[in-house]
């Protein structure tokens, strides 16, 4: 047999009872109908009518009857004596002659409807779990599901060996089946470069399937241009464009992980039926992986800097509170004195002087150009300077995907569009006719100066904050992105 599902133990529990059985499926399935009590009716003694029911009620329940009576849930035998009134303990002088046992489950099974498994059986449930097996390549999960579709058609369910064999049986046919859909796919020059990719490489230190399968473990600007370097390389492979819609997605998944689990040399040593399609299938799912991946880091890192920035802010306030509290303290002496009906015009230069000296004033005009805040008193300033940092990957984030957008037009994705043309093209001044119409209103006056003039550091990083922010939502599908880089990113 190609390999096991389960341990003899594991084996054994299968063949019996549940070791325990809920409330509801106790009603639904152990309460005796009345057509039920007139055949109990017709069995002799209480030890008959109480193992006939058992079988009775486990055909119904699990599909089979177990070969052991005796390890049966009390509370399922105690359940079924209450209603034909009998012993529990006369189970046990139940089944004495096997042939009692095997007469009463055929009369079950005429009963029920249910009936052996042939061999026409065997060969529909095998490409019945074909199709489950090209969904789902757990074995625990389809032999459940065999189980399950045998009880539904009222076939008695065979011994968990025969069953388990059929399982792996179908796991390589829908190994073998995979290859044959992905078959045009893979051409001469695509298995080349699917085993090149197990190969190691003396630039990276390791194989590209290592490589690709390590993800960035800190939110930087250096984890960024890392995972964009994997695109870079996934793009010359061409994934963008391979078309492996031929395979279930959930199978496509089971298979890319298999991917990231293995070794290259594991991987090697596959026959090319299974290596390939699990190469392929990595290489196509950490495309979309690497994608996520890179809005989370990005978005993370605009978070912190903005996060760093209104703490700056906050520590600004407590450091200067004193200094701010002077001055306070000094615009009301002044405005006092300014504001006396006694002080007369020619005398409130000097009347000023004689409360606050000159070059005291002097001295706290000059501190307030340090004290001073822009009128919505925001973090944007301190945020500007962490523009060189943010600079360190934005331009590279921006350029590394191809943006779209369910709104026509979109202003945030032509300013993402125009900041791309000026990073290319080296360019620093930001044109006039830049689209604005995304700007929310706090970030309008830091934007545009009293002369028109676009900044190009705050336009930059209002375009990156909402660009991050969209981006972070596609990715979660929280709601529908108005820009947000492409899986088939290019």
């Amino acid at each position: 047999m190609p390999g096991h599902i389960f341990t003899p133990q594991e084996r054994k529990r299968l063949d019996a009872f549940p070791s325990e059985i809920g409330e509801a499926d106790l009603i639904r399935y152990f309460t005796l109908s009345g057509s039920d009590l007139d055949l109990l009716k017709r069995q002799r003694g209480d030890h008959n009518r109480l193992g006939f029911a058992l079988q009775l009620c486990a055909l119904r329940y699990i599909g089979f009857s177990p070969d052991d009576l005796e390890n049966v849930p009390t509370m399922a035998v105690a359940f079924l004596a209450e209603q034909l009134q009998a012993s529990p303990a006369a189970l046990h002088d139940y089944g004495t002659r096997s042939q009692t046992r095997t007469e009463h489950l055929q009369q079950i099974q005429l009963r029920l409807g249910f009936r052996d498994a042939t061999r026409e059986d065997f060969s529909a449930l095998a490409d019945w779990l074909l199709t489950r097996a090209l969904e789902h390549d757990k074995p625990s999960l389809l032999f459940q599901l065999a189980c399950e579709h045998l009880h539904a058609e009222k076939i008695i369910r065979p011994g968990v060996t025969r069953i388990e064999r059929l399982v792996m049986e179908t796991r390589e046919r829908g190994h073998r089946e995979t290859f044959r859909r992905l078959g045009p796919f893979f051409t001469e020059e695509r298995l080349v470069q699917l085993d090149q990719v197990l190969v190691r490489e003396e630039q990276l230190g390791r194989t590209s399937l290592a490589w690709l399968g390590e993800r960035a473990g800190a939110n930087t600007s250096k984890a960024i241009m890392a995972e964009l370097k994997k695109l870079d390389f996934l793009r010359e492979l061409g994934v963008t464009e391979w078309d492996l819609s031929t395979i279930n997605p959930n199978r496509l998944k089971f298979l890319a992980q298999i991917g990231r689990r293995a070794t290259s040399q594991a991987l090697q040593r596959l026959a090319p039926a299974r290596r390939y399609p699990v190469v392929a299938s990595f290489l196509r799912h950490s495309m979309e992986e690497i994608t996520d991946e890179l809005v989370d880091i990005f978005d993370r890192c605009l978070a912190q800097s903005y996060s760093r920035a209104g703490r700056e802010l906050d520590e600004f306030r407590l450091t200067n509170a004193r200094a701010t509290n002077q001055k306070v303290l000094l615009l009301r002496e002044i405005g006092r004195v300014v504001l006396d009906p006694n002080v007369s015009d020619e005398q409130l230069r000097q009347t000023i002087y004689r409360h606050v000296p000159a070059d005291q004033l002097l001295a706290a005009v000059e501190e307030c150009d340090q004290l001073v805040r822009p009128l919505d008193d925001s973090y944007f300033d301190f945020l500007a300077r962490r523009y060189s940092h943010i600079r360190e990957f934005a331009p590279a984030f921006l350029h590394g995907f191809k943006f779209r957008s369910n709104r026509n037009p979109d202003p945030l994705l032509q300013a993402v569009e125009l900041l791309q043309n000026l990073n290319q093209e080296r360019r620093r001044a930001v044109p006039a006719d830049a689209p604005l119409k995304f700007v929310p209103p706090k970030w309008l006056p830091y934007i545009v100066d009293g002369s028109e003039r676009i900044d190009r550091r705050y336009y930059e990083l209002c375009v990156c904050g909402n660009c991050g922010q969209r981006c972070a939502l596609a990715t979660c599908g929280s709601k529908p992105a108005a820009a947000m880089p492409t899986r088939k990113a290019t």
